[in-house]
């Protein structure tokens, strides 16, 4: 099981991967989104271990894409995201004047939506 920390190449993602009370919990360090190994098992009809195991590899090899949200200029949530397209669509609905959104990869690569 892939506990403990990721360090993106450049320093600035740190992705956690923890198990307080047997409920497995995935995000990055300082920002409020996360997600669970239980939610990761059942949309990936994988046992939990081989679910986390899968999202680590892909979020660290590249294959995931990862959202970053600014809001004035500070970056205010990190998550990996399935359809960057409709995170810029709602940002420009619903998101305050200033709110703007980057997409990366871990290697640090830009995304262009």
């Amino acid at each position: 099981m892939p506990v403990g920390e990721y360090t993106s190449p450049d320093g600035q993602l740190r992705l956690l991967v923890i198990c307080p009370d047997g409920d497995w919990t995935l995000g990055f360090d300082g920002f409020p989104w996360h997600t669970h190994g239980s939610i990761l098992a059942s949309l990936s009809g994988k046992d939990e271990e081989a679910a986390i195991d899968n999202f680590v590899a892909d979020l660290t090899s590249g294959k995931s894409v990862i959202a970053m949200k600014r809001i004035g200029g500070s970056l205010a949530d990190v998550w990996v995201t399935d359809d960057p397209a409709e995170d810029v669509s709602d940002t420009k609905k619903y998101g305050l004047g200033d709110e703007t959104m980057e997409f990366r990869l871990w290697d640090e690569s830009v995304v262009k939506v």
